[in-house]
């Protein structure tokens, strides 16, 4: 009856042919480490959901853009309904106090910038993988631009901004604190737009602060608030949460993450003819992406991956509008024996500096963590019949 019963069951045509079977059109990345090391995707991705995370999707993860609906998530408390015709910005602590409308905002001139969002923890040893990223081409005024239109900072050389996140009486919304120095140096923006359409209510509709080259733990959302204070912001968010400890002269201190430094990381493997292709972004540090290296057998072979340019897909930027920006890269690898491969990818600054292997020795903390992320790719056998 058994035999019967197998004899019943609809066959594979490629096996009933005697023909191999085809190839998967996408070979999964696996992390070696942390949480999605531990988890695999699924219950990764519900731990995430538990916490406020959502990673991009699988088909958000090539490409010089992010959509805003792909677009990584990371929030602390409940997304508020902005009415855009009541909608207030309220700056304090400078010459004079103001309030900006939103259409105030829209009539200030507005700067363009694509750079990349990436949460400070993003493929950290917890995570393991790297989905907290995206990247937008961004448009509003800047910080300056606001602050000249009130009369300046008077005495502040900080500010802290605030949303409109909040839970009632429980709890005020999101705050993080910048410096002035910071604002000029990034050239922040209050943005209004994500690729050239208004910000969703998930994205943070209206206004969201936009700092290019700063960890996004900076951009707040549904911004309704900036105080300009004579010294830094003292928040939880910035003393306590998003902190590292550095080794100074023997004592290990506090320290604020903040910039992002050189990094890059595998996001793909697509088939292709003659075998397949690896996917990823390299961004991050002072200088423009010069190379981006692959390897596909643990790091003892490296190969130059084809590197593609934000000024390709938008060619009217302004200069220096991506200084912040990623570059995607794409290599070829021709179909190889089926087995386990360990795959990795390296990032070359203009100035030559490259992306490290481990992460420094005088730094101990869960951010801004840049060392070369491998990943684990099981190659079936499917080029023959079983």
């Amino acid at each position: 009856m058994q035999q019967r019963a197998e004899a019943s069951k609809p066959q594979d045509p490629a096996r009933r042919a005697g023909q191999p079977r085809p190839p998967p059109a996408e070979l999964e990345l696996h992390p070696i480490e942390g949480m999605a090391h531990w988890l695999g995707p699924s219950l990764t991705a519900l731990a995430l959901r538990l916490l406020s995370m959502q990673e991009l999707p699988p088909n958000e993860r090539e490409g010089l853009l992010t959509s805003q609906e792909g677009f990584f998530r990371r929030d602390r408390y409940v997304h508020p309904r902005l009415d855009a015709a009541t909608y207030e910005l309220k700056i304090t602590g400078g010459a004079e106090p103001a309030t900006f409308s939103l259409a105030d905002l829209e009539a200030l001139p507005q700067t363009q910038t694509v750079c990349v969002a990436e949460c400070a923890g993003n493929g950290n040893h917890l995570m393991g993988s790297a989905g907290l990223v995206g990247q937008a081409h961004w448009s509003g005024p800047t910080v300056q631009a606001v602050l000249q239109a009130c009369g300046g900072p008077g005495e502040a050389a900080f500010a802290a901004f605030r949303g409109a996140d909040g839970i009632g009486r429980l709890r005020s919304g999101y705050h993080y604190g910048l410096s002035l120095e910071e604002l000029a140096e990034s050239n922040t923006i209050l943005a209004l737009r994500h690729n050239d359409e208004p910000l969703t209510r998930a994205r943070g509709y209206p206004v969201r602060l936009v700092a290019p080259g700063i960890y996004a733990m900076s951009y707040v959302k549904w911004l309704t608030a900036i105080e300009l204070l004579p010294e830094r912001h003292r928040g939880f968010y910035n003393d306590v949460l998003y902190t590292n400890r550095r080794l100074h002269h023997g004592v290990w201190e506090k320290e604020q993450a903040r910039w992002i430094s050189l990094k890059s990381v595998l996001t793909r493997c697509l088939r292709v003819e003659g075998g397949w292709e690896l996917v990823g972004w390299a961004w991050g540090g002072e200088q423009p992406i010069e190379r981006v290296l692959v390897s596909t057998d643990g790091g003892d072979n490296w190969q130059d991956a084809r590197i593609n340019r934000v000024r390709e897909l938008l060619v009217d930027l302004p200069d220096d509008a991506d200084r912040h920006a990623w570059v995607e890269f794409r290599h070829h690898w021709p179909v190889p024996t089926p087995g386990s491969f360990l795959l990795g990818s390296r990032a070359i600054a203009a100035d030559g500096r490259a992306q490290p292997f481990a992460e420094p020795d005088d730094l101990r903390g869960h951010y801004d963590q840049v060392r070369v992320k491998w990943r684990k790719v099981d190659l079936p056998a499917w080029q023959r019949a079983t």
